[in-house]
């Protein structure tokens, strides 16, 4: 069942439901069925019992559950109309529609939340016609206690860490605050560099979560007196369950609020029934009744005029998401929610002392780019440090190890792994020397990842070079590649995620190499981008 299915009672009896029909979804609710039937049996002057409607093909009409209590008056209204009217409401969460899909089960009409969830489903071939693109909206704000402080925009909000998300695959206020960035005006391309890195903490910080059995949105009963985070909510959600939270303040942005338009949808070419179904929920919706449950259920009208009196007011409406940029944030969210294991490689040879702009060299924008990314990753994340060059690890041997691969959590000579990297990093600065010992090194730091392979963890090396390989007495490029394909285990997925720093990096053996292990390969042609591109990477991982 979706969640949030049975728990608004206060507002069913808010909203003229009729004796019979509570005791016929309480019934259903205790027996446990998975979707309520309005349509013949459940009384009213048009109902019918099943008998007497031998050719009754129930249409299955899957809500939202933000949904749930107004279509479910729609349905018994209609019903009471029109005997042997053949709908059922199913209530699910858009994660659950979405699988329905795939592995049977589909219903005949879906009023989803949000277009782009719809566009998720055409993107990949799945047939759906939008009949009505919104039959009500309801903002996604923030909550907070008397604490809790108004963050300036939505991007600073994820920026700080303060904001509880839940899983956007189910939740979608979740899923409107993780792309509301890039929906705020005045988009530029640090604010959209921020996002991304935004999104990276935000990730991995429910990967932590996730991972300690916390992965549910915050509820809004959780906050108290002294409550200083901020969980997404909709509109309809802070005057339903909200309504009764003594210490609740809505703290959503100034810039604005993104939204949810509630469109019905219809699967594949739909039948006569599915249609005339449709025909007649849309022309409820849009009638006096239908603005009035609407109300009731603290929803607004399509035009996102506000709830009077009630609600967050004013508050200026972002357009709907952009279905590219809604399937990029989802997209990124399930691949960075799997915490990291990386053995991070960094290239020490003696050009890494080349000026870099701003009185830097390349080495200091590296380590300081390295020291960056650590506040990112999460504290279950396993991280690794080596350093190469000619002989840097001794006579023949080009690799050095900084720091071993360990979770940030645990501890490293008597101190946490995490601050443990944060004193070995730069120490890149004291050793850079000699010439680029990239192909010995690539091979060895690939073995290690592979034998210290955890399920776990998304399996990563990252490799960072400014220069091409001239050892002497090192592998051939053919040779490497031959050696990475024999290292390579089907069951321990290791990839190699190369970093070029400067127009110097040989970026057609990085993208070779990394494409070897089906990795990909960056060029930071500014060393100044060099975190930019790093968290482009984690990203497209």
């Amino acid at each position: 069942m979706g969640s949030g299915r049975h728990a608004h009672s206060k507002s069913q009896e808010r909203s003229g439901f009729s004796p019979v029909l509570l005791v016929g979804i309480l019934v259903l609710a205790v027996a446990g069925v998975s979707w309520v039937a309005l349509g013949p049996g459940l009384g009213g002057t048009g109902a019918a019992d099943a008998d007497d409607c031998p050719q009754y093909t129930p249409v299955v009409v899957s809500v939202v559950p933000a949904m749930e209590l107004a279509a479910t008056r729609a349905v018994s209204e209609l019903s009471d109309e029109e005997a042997c009217f053949p709908a059922e409401i199913r209530v699910e969460s858009p994660a659950e529609v979405e699988d329905s899909f795939f592995n049977g089960g589909r219903p005949d009409l879906w009023i989803a939340d949000t277009g782009a969830r719809v566009q998720r489903l055409t993107s990949i071939g799945i047939s759906t016609t939008t009949l009505v693109p919104s039959l009500a909206v309801t903002p996604v704000g923030l909550a907070g206690g008397p604490t809790s402080e108004r963050p300036e925009s939505w991007l600073q909000a994820l920026e700080t860490d303060r904001v509880v998300l839940g899983d956007p695959k189910v939740d979608s206020a979740s899923a409107l605050a993780l792309v509301a960035p890039q929906l705020e005006g005045g988009q530029t391309k640090v604010d959209a560099d921020r996002s991304e890195a935004a999104l990276v903490t935000a990730a991995q910080s429910f990967g932590v979560r996730s991972a300690e059995g916390a992965a549910e949105r915050a509820s809004l009963d959780d906050i108290s007196a002294t409550y200083t985070r901020l969980i997404p909510a909709t509109e309809q959600e802070l005057l339903t369950r909200g309504a009764g939270v003594a210490n609740l303040k809505i703290l959503t942005p100034q810039t604005g609020a993104p939204r949810l338009t509630f469109p019905m949808v219809q699967a594949g070419t739909g039948s006569v029934d599915s249609g005339h179904v449709a025909d007649r929920l849309a022309a409820w919706f849009a009638s006096e009744r239908g603005i009035a449950a609407l109300g009731e259920s603290g929803l607004r009208t399509p035009d996102g005029a506000p709830v009077e009196g009630r609600g967050m007011g004013e508050v200026a409406l972002f357009q709907e998401p952009p279905p590219e940029k809604f399937d990029t944030v989802l997209g990124a969210w399930s691949v960075l929610t799997v915490p990291s294991s990386i053995l991070a490689v960094y290239d020490a040879s003696g050009s890494m002392d080349f000026p870099a702009g701003d009185g830097q060299t390349r080495v200091d924008l590296a380590v300081e780019a390295g020291l960056t990314a650590l506040n990112v990753f999460p504290k279950h994340a396993r991280i690794g440090v080596w350093a190469f060059s000619i002989d840097q690890g001794g006579p023949g041997q080009d690799w050095r190890e900084l720091a071993p691969m360990r979770r940030l959590s645990e501890t490293t000579k008597g101190m946490s792994h995490l601050q443990y990297l944060r004193q070995r990093t730069p120490v890149l600065k004291t050793i850079t020397q000699g010439g680029t010992g990239l192909y010995d090194t690539t091979l060895a730091a690939y073995q290690k990842a592979v034998r210290a392979y955890d399920k776990s963890f998304f399996n990563a090396v990252i490799l960072l070079s400014d220069g091409a390989n001239d050892d002497p007495g090192s592998l051939s490029l053919e040779q490497l590649l031959k050696e990475l394909e024999q290292a390579q285990d089907p069951d321990r997925p290791v990839r190699i995620i190369a970093v070029g720093i400067s127009k110097d990096a040989d970026m057609p053996a990085l993208t070779k190499i990394s494409r070897a292990t089906r990795g990909q390969a960056y060029l930071a042609e500014d060393p100044r981008d060099i975190l930019d591109v790093f968290a482009e990477a984690l990203i497209s991982r």
